[in-house]
């Protein structure tokens, strides 16, 4: 019997990759994009999915504008980063999405950008068969870099909590644990890790928030 795997990989891509503005926002100074929850086809052409930004989402709004494949984007004004848009699919898109379909291969939500790159670079993980794997992995256009990061059996959920953390929350929780946020009693505050890491102490909070979230959702399968 064939067992169902997974594959944690980053990959990244010159200029806007499969997503027509990714390029766009990875290159600008003051808004990144966090992650990609989903992304769907419409029965009148293109594609709706829902995008999480962090910085200057007016920036973000700027760039989805002057796109000329985005047809339309909500992003609100008191909106925490989250983006709904709606897509022409570049060529490049379409290439990746005929072969997952190809190769039978299921991502597995959300994709997490990452900070710090030169490149567009995004950590994915991957489900189906080894052999399907491997050839959508081989099928994959030569502007990518296919890079693995593990390997298993899946049974639901990933053995490594910390695959759900970007690149930038994964420092947080480092500095946090190393400062001794998380022993009992607590030994820093967040204004001090604040200090170290070098951002407000409300973007700290944020970032301690959406840590825990993603470690208890992926401890519990939830």
């Amino acid at each position: 019997m064939v067992g169902v795997r997974y594959a944690t990989a980053t990959v990244s891509v010159d200029g806007d990759g499969p997503h027509p503005t990714a390029g766009a926002i990875h290159d600008h100074p003051d808004v990144r994009l966090e992650r990609l929850y989903y992304t769907n086809p419409v029965n009148s052409g293109g594609y709706a999915e829902l995008l999480e930004f962090d910085g200057d989402l007016d920036a973000a709004r700027r760039i989805l504008r002057e796109s000329d494949e985005v047809r339309r984007f909500e992003l609100p004004s008191a909106s925490t980063g989250l983006c709904y848009v709606f897509f022409e699919g570049t060529p490049q898109f379409e290439q990746v999405r005929d072969v997952m379909f190809e190769h039978a291969v299921v991502v597995k939500w959300p994709i997490e950008f990452l900070r710090g790159r030169e490149r567009l670079t995004a950590r994915a993980t991957f489900v189906g068969t080894d052999g399907a794997i491997q050839a959508a992995r081989a099928s994959l256009p030569d502007t990518f870099e296919f890079t693995l990061e593990r390997i298993g059996e899946f049974n639901g959920r990933l053995a490594d909590p910390l695959t759900t953390l970007t690149d930038r929350q994964r420092e947080v929780l480092d500095v946090a644990i190393a400062a001794g946020y998380y022993e009992v009693p607590r030994e820093t505050t967040q204004s001090a890790l604040a200090d170290e890491l070098g951002c407000a102490p409300a973007t700290v909070a944020d970032h301690l928030r959406r840590i825990e979230h993603n470690l208890v959702a992926a401890l519990t399968g939830t």
